[in-house]
């Protein structure tokens, strides 16, 4: 279980700075993404399984929120120990990057995320970005404590939850391979409760069992497009080609035709050999 509890939270946190070194965005949720999001959350509670979670960000929410991993990170960040004491949890489309990278990495990850939350901090515990990672910069912390292992992504998202009964803080960061995170503060709002929660009820990877990272790892070996995915968590819930096209607002054809590519990709004939090759007891 993620922080061993299950307390209420504060989720009213917002964006940043007003400044040139982050950037944000105060408009309220564009009306076409209304209908996404609340799919989003409807299916966040049929979530039980690390592969599941996976899924569901790099297909439904990967397309309001754009993203190519989620690194969640909580434990006591006032300690400065050098031993780390954080847990971690990563779930990212990059085969060189996961769970076990960052346990490998211990020291470097560590510094980061310290530097992270106390930047989160040092803002009021308000969510904020980092953009253009790759371009040096002598003043910045953060972009100076950037572990090599993520030398690939170019932007970052930072998300904090503070629970006050476990006494720790759990941060959420988004990274991305493009330039620029741009993110709208109502989405923001709207969609972390709800992955938070996911996160808190499903067993989270540990160090010496690698067994989840080479399930997520052979999903990926698929090369399965976003859309794809989406649509065969759908499958995976019992939904119909007609039902599956209401929901996302796409004919029954097109339902048809992403379920033939994935079958080609996994190399099966049927529905119910597609989702028993994608899941796991």
């Amino acid at each position: 279980m993620l922080m061993k509890t299950k307390t209420s939270i504060d989720h009213s946190l917002q964006h940043i700075k007003n400044d040139n070194k982050y950037e944000k965005n105060l408009n309220s949720i564009e009306p076409q993404l209304s209908e996404k999001i609340l799919l989003i959350i409807a299916s966040s509670y049929a979530i039980n399984k690390h592969i599941d979670f996976y899924n569901w960000l790099q297909s439904s929410v990967a397309e309001v929120l754009p993203h190519d991993m989620l690194l969640a990170c909580w434990g006591n960040f006032d300690n400065n120990s050098k031993k780390s004491n954080f847990n971690y949890d990563v779930a990212s489309n990059l085969a060189n990057i996961n769970t076990q990278t960052l346990f490998d990495y211990p020291e470097k990850t560590d510094a980061f995320m310290r530097q992270l939350h106390l930047t989160w901090s040092e803002n009021h515990c308000r969510w904020l970005t980092v953009n253009n990672l790759d371009i040096a910069d002598g003043n910045d912390e953060i972009k100076s404590k950037l572990p090599e292992i993520f030398n690939e992504f170019k932007s970052l998202l930072v998300y904090g939850l503070s629970d006050l009964r476990a006494s720790n803080n759990c941060l959420y960061v988004f990274f991305s391979t493009d330039s620029t995170f741009k993110v709208q503060d109502s989405l923001m709002g709207l969609l972390m409760p709800h992955i938070d929660n996911v996160l808190r009820k499903i067993q989270h990877i540990e160090p010496a069992d690698i067994s989840e990272i080479e399930r997520v790892s052979a999903i990926k070996s698929y090369k399965l497009s976003v859309r794809e995915l989406e649509i065969i968590d759908w499958v995976k819930q019992g939904k119909t080609d007609g039902e599956i096209a209401i929901i996302l607002s796409i004919s029954q054809n097109t339902v048809k035709s992403h379920l033939k590519h994935v079958f080609e990709k996994l190399n099966v004939t049927r529905r119910a050999q597609a989702v028993a090759k994608l899941s796991y007891s």
